[in-house]
């Protein structure tokens, strides 16, 4: 059966990669800043001219976030999709086989509860099926009782007040955990906590709010990547730094002249 410490490692591995992510942002944002104190800086560029190189800057720069966003979401998701099917696989198990003549004992004596309940009052009825479930210790035998509880309890319900009622909620909750094992509970939440993870924005709104700064559509689109590239078809595979900083002056200078 997995480790359910490696599937915890998974799931801390995901959470430390979505947080350096946002250092991965800022080292790239700081390299856009000082391409634009570059252009800023430029004494042969009139300020019509730095203008339209910024906003050419802007419009090639805001494919790279998107690259960089769809590229650590992929890695961070299939992180946690490694930790959500390993989660699974102990979640799925089903309890150890029970031993035939356990099995038969248990049936007898699950026979002579029941019976043992109908001609009890609620409380003493609560009692003698509290008493079973404590001593039934194989996860089969309590799975037994889990799967035949609403039946059991049907003539308790009928006369049980609201104490009552909840004492034989809280019973029933108890035959579920103690059928499934407190690994099978604790994979459980670690599936929950996988999939709420996966399915959460990756990126904070600090990051959102400052990527504005490159381009309106990068902050409308820096979380959902993959609509970006849907609705700028092309743009996914574009090599933005095949073009030097000279070349993109040279054309804004022409386009002035």
């Amino acid at each position: 059966m997995t480790n359910l410490q490696t599937i915890k490692d998974k799931i801390e591995q995901a959470h430390d990669f979505k947080q350096a992510a946002t250092g991965v942002y800022r080292k790239w944002q700081d390299g856009y800043r000082a391409e634009v104190k570059k252009i800023s800086d430029n004494r042969n560029l009139t300020d019509v001219g730095k203008l339209k190189l910024k906003e050419s800057l802007s419009e090639r720069k805001t494919v790279e976030p998107m690259q960089l966003s769809k590229k650590q979401q992929a890695e961070y998701r299939a992180i946690l999709d490694v930790a959500y099917k390993e989660a699974s696989k102990v979640a799925n198990t089903k309890p150890a086989a029970v031993d035939p003549v356990k099995a038969e004992q248990f049936a007898k004596t699950f026979g002579e509860v029941r019976t043992s309940i109908l001609l009890a009052s609620p409380d003493k009825a609560i009692k003698i099926l509290q008493e079973f479930i404590d001593a039934t210790e194989e996860a089969g035998l309590v799975d037994r009782i889990r799967s035949e509880f609403a039946a059991v309890v049907a003539p308790i319900i009928a006369q049980a007040n609201q104490v009552q009622k909840d004492s034989l909620t809280d019973m029933f909750q108890q035959t579920r955990i103690k059928a499934k094992g407190e690994e099978v509970i604790e994979a459980e939440q670690l599936m929950e906590t996988a999939k709420a993870m996966s399915d959460s924005k990756f990126f904070g709104l600090h990051v959102i709010d400052s990527v504005k700064e490159v381009h309106l559509e990068a902050q409308k689109y820096l979380n959902n990547p993959t609509a970006f590239f849907e609705e700028y078809p092309g743009t996914e595979m574009m090599n933005t730094t095949l073009r030097s900083q000279e070349e993109v002056m040279l054309e804004a200078e022409s386009e002035i002249n």
